[in-house]
């Protein structure tokens, strides 16, 4: 992980340490449109906000606050599977986690985008997908802290020394599963599960995976001027 503030010898290079930040900031935006533009295809929900919309149809909350607490979830693994190795820096991602649902409810609310023709939700699920994949892409490369789930992944795949994209399929795979359980057994219907969901669980890592042969570089030497 890259230490927080940017330096050039033996002084802070505080251009590069805000376009980071900003940099930063604008992929948890970019991933929460992403998240809401998954919802609103009408096709289902994305894998990896399925489990907070089930607890969201269970309970009547909003999906962004089920979203902050199930990140909130994801940073106490962290600290179970770290333990000693747990770095206070990785409590930041608290404060994200708060931008996330926060941005995923307004996002929801000012959507334009409710398509009801198959060919336009299709399209819609296809560019949340593009839209998402990049969000993850850019929060990631600045290495500030990951988003909540991907901080997890991150966690996962450097313990098991496996690619990132490969234990992200299989991390929203395991939502879909959970999610849809508990919709049978407790809703019984499918609750948010549809294709989106199903797209987004197997394909969504290889996205990102492409995500970042195109973009990785360019988004580093943007944030860090190398």
């Amino acid at each position: 992980m890259r230490p927080l503030i940017i330096m050039h010898g033996e002084n802070i290079d505080w251009r590069h340490t805000v376009i980071r930040m900003l940099m930063y900031l604008a992929g948890v935006a970019v991933l929460a449109l992403g998240m809401s533009l998954q919802t609103a295809s009408g096709l289902g929900v994305a894998a990896l906000t399925c489990f907070a919309t089930t607890l969201s149809m269970l309970t009547g909350k909003t999906l962004g606050f089920w979203i902050i607490v199930t990140y909130v979830a994801y940073i106490v693994a962290q600290l179970a599977i770290l333990r000693r190795e747990f770095q206070p820096r990785i409590l930041l991602e608290l404060c994200f986690s708060t931008l996330i649902g926060g941005f995923t409810d307004l996002f929801m609310a000012v959507n334009p985008l409710h398509p009801t023709a198959l060919p336009a939700q299709v399209a819609t699920m296809l560019l949340s997908l593009a839209v998402t994949a990049l969000g993850v892409s850019l929060v990631v490369n600045m290495g500030v802290v990951p988003n909540a789930p991907d901080g997890l992944v991150q966690v996962v795949a450097e313990k098991l020394k496996r690619r990132f994209g490969d234990v992200k399929v299989v991390f929203d795979c395991s939502h879909v599963a959970i999610s849809l359980a508990l919709s049978l057994l407790l809703m019984h219907n499918l609750g948010g599960f549809g294709v989106t969901t199903a797209i987004s669980a197997l394909f969504l890592g290889h996205a990102i995976y492409i995500a970042n042969r195109l973009f990785a570089q360019h988004f580093v030497r943007a944030a860090f001027g190398n």
